[in-house]
């Protein structure tokens, strides 16, 4: 068995084409893409739906700047028409179901993307052209049909006029609704087509992007629904609670909706350390000599620094979600034990206060958090522990 594995170190190679057939490499991008479409669904459920004052006050095709595609699509759809077939878009479709169409297309597009930058320049030149000279012919040959025929009908005109049946211009601007429609896709599904073609073309690029368009969007979601902003411009978005609520997941550490929010955040550091490793892996492996990318010994590294990286990466996660739910849930656990040396009602009413209950009050537990564990490297060996852990991994490795 250790001669096969041997044999199978000399007959791999450390070039890029088959690093991307390795199974390791494989696993981490599956694991990105998942994380990414786990994180559409997550934040479509949070961040997608209107308020409800909102839906009463209006009907079912108006239009909210929610992180929702479907219904501004049917609000174009409402003043004109949509060029895309709704099973494409997901217009009429609910839940999971409208997502599924637009994930179709951004796999389309990503295989294009991807011959496209695989294409020479030169193909690369004929193929914007080419988009250049269809959407200009798109534009302009109906405007001139349409005059010359109305012209044929009714005499000659101006193409601009006061009569809607003798005004052209609007044909001019009829691959604007096309652009309208992807628009509205592109506000939900932009950061879904950069993280693939991130995950799948090797760009660090498109993977942070995508990251901070998820930022961003949940930043202006936080500024958009903050209350003295709703009272003065009401755009209809759906608040999140200002009341975390108590803690009642995972032995009492924390509530639903931390756990939802929560999870939003491990997806967005799973899917980018997930991503970003793959490009850093196919970086070092490009970096060596042509020499060692066909050494066996540099294969046997190589292969051991994924291993570890894959366990690291599962490992680290719960650390994170873990040290997390401690730190939302530290005001309980410090109360309690003021509680247990005192005996007073104080604890009592600071646990009931509103405050700790609220956005900011987890705030300052998760600062207390941090100030606590910076206080026990005092008392705490962090380096040696941490060199247990690092021993115990390589023994469950061997």
């Amino acid at each position: 068995m250790e001669l096969g594995k041997k044999n199978s170190e000399k007959s791999e190679t450390l070039h890029i084409p088959a690093l991307r057939r390795k199974w390791q490499i494989i696993v981490l991008q599956i694991i990105s893409t998942g994380s990414l479409l786990l994180l559409l669904k997550r934040m479509s459920e949070i961040y997608g739906p209107c308020s409800d004052q909102f839906i009463i006050d209006h009907n079912q095709d108006a239009w909210c700047p929610s992180y929702e595609h479907t219904r501004g699509l049917m609000w174009l759809d409402s003043r004109g028409g949509l060029l895309i077939p709704d099973f494409l878009l997901g217009v009429n479709q609910t839940g999971t179901m409208s997502l599924i169409g637009p994930l179709l297309m951004c796999t389309a597009a990503v295989v294009a993307i991807d011959r496209f930058w695989a294409s020479s320049f030169e193909i690369q030149t004929r193929i914007k052209q080419g988009i250049a000279v269809a959407f200009g012919a798109w534009a302009i040959i109906p405007f001139i049909f349409s005059w010359i025929m109305a012209t044929i009908s009714s005499g000659f005109h101006f193409p601009w006029n006061s009569s809607s049946s003798l005004n052209h211009i609007g044909e001019l601007f009829s691959p604007m609704a096309l652009v309208a429609e992807l628009i509205f896709l592109g506000v939900v599904f932009a950061p879904i087509l950069a993280g693939l073609v991130g995950i799948w073309g090797l760009s660090k690029r498109a993977i942070t992007w995508a990251v901070g368009y998820y930022i961003v969007i949940i930043a202006f979601h936080s500024i958009l629904t903050f209350e003295p902003i709703m009272s003065e411009v009401d755009v209809g978005l759906n608040a999140i609670p200002t009341q975390i609520g108590e803690g009642t997941m995972f032995w009492g550490l924390v509530s639903p909706l931390a756990w939802s929010l929560l999870g939003i955040a491990l997806l967005i550091l799973l899917f980018l350390e997930s991503g970003t490793a793959v490009i850093g892996h196919m970086e070092y492996a490009a970096s060596l000599p042509e020499e060692s990318k066909k050494d066996s010994e540099f294969v046997r590294q190589f292969n051991n620094v994924v291993n570890s990286h894959l366990l690291q990466l599962g490992v680290v996660i719960a650390l994170v979600a873990i040290t997390t739910a401690l730190a939302l849930a530290f005001d309980d656990l410090m109360v309690s034990i003021v509680g247990i040396l005192e005996g007073t009602q104080w604890t009592g009413q600071v646990r009931e206060s509103l405050e700790l209950q609220m956005t900011y009050g987890k705030v300052i537990s998760a600062g207390l958090f941090i100030m606590a564990v910076a206080g026990l490297r005092f008392l705490v060996p962090w380096q040696t522990v941490s060199g247990y852990i690092e021993s115990g991994i390589a023994r469950i490795r061997s």
